[in-house]
């Protein structure tokens, strides 16, 4: 950009919401691939849990089980994060015609809100912290607000994934037929008729790092 640049400050704030914008429909397209290859993996991990319901493998039940859990947190974080990326794109355009008439660009908690959100999302962290500069040179964020968004990584709690939850899995992937296989344990009590360990625990641990790698790559 030219020092001298002669543009008015809403022809500035304009080409900086363009900028925004076609970052912000890039990274929504990334989040539209990843949760479709999560769909996809959904439903290859629930026929394996078909296929090791007929054989009653209570290890290999729940380690799927629990990948599919996983899968749908990430997910979660996923649409919110595409939420988030909604309510920043928005904003910026909202502020863009707010400076068209007023010729002044106000700060937004709205925005602030969103980034601070968007940043618990790991992959989020570099493209949130790049967003945050921009909108600080735009004048919608002041410093304070980015110290805010920068504290929002400092209380990133990590999911567990209950017992509850692996049991619905379950359940739905098995149409309520759960209950009728007597070797399927979820934490330390057996779900239907307590039965002997089962001799497939001893691949359990390596079908779970499988599944482990798996579930990076999706995330990645």
């Amino acid at each position: 950009m030219s020092f001298f640049d002669k543009r008015s400050p809403y022809e500035k704030a304009k080409e900086q919401t363009r900028s925004i914008s076609r970052q912000i429909r890039q990274e929504k397209r990334q989040l539209d691939r990843q949760i479709n290859q999560s769909d996809r993996e959904i439903q290859r991990l629930s026929v394996d849990i078909r296929k090791h319901a007929a054989t009653n493998n209570k290890d290999a039940l729940r380690t799927l089980a629990k990948t599919i859990v996983k899968i749908k947190h990430d997910k979660s974080h996923l649409y919110s994060a595409k939420a988030n990326l909604d309510t920043i794109d928005n904003a910026v355009k909202n502020q863009l015609a707010n400076i068209k008439i007023t010729g002044i660009m106000q700060k937004s908690n709205e925005v602030a809100r969103s980034m601070a959100q968007l940043m618990k999302v790991g992959q989020f962290q570099a493209i949130s912290a790049q967003f945050s500069k921009e909108l600080i040179k735009m004048g919608i964020m002041g410093e304070m607000m980015n110290e805010a968004v920068d504290a929002a990584t400092d209380n990133n709690d990590l999911e567990e994934e209950t017992d509850e939850e692996i049991a619905k899995v379950l359940d739905e992937v098995l149409s309520g037929k759960v209950g009728q296989l007597p070797s399927v344990a979820v934490g330390g009590t057996a779900m239907g008729e307590k039965g002997a360990a089962s001799a497939a625990a001893v691949s359990d641990d390596s079908e779970e790092d499988e599944m482990e790698k798996r579930l990076q790559a999706l995330r990645s």
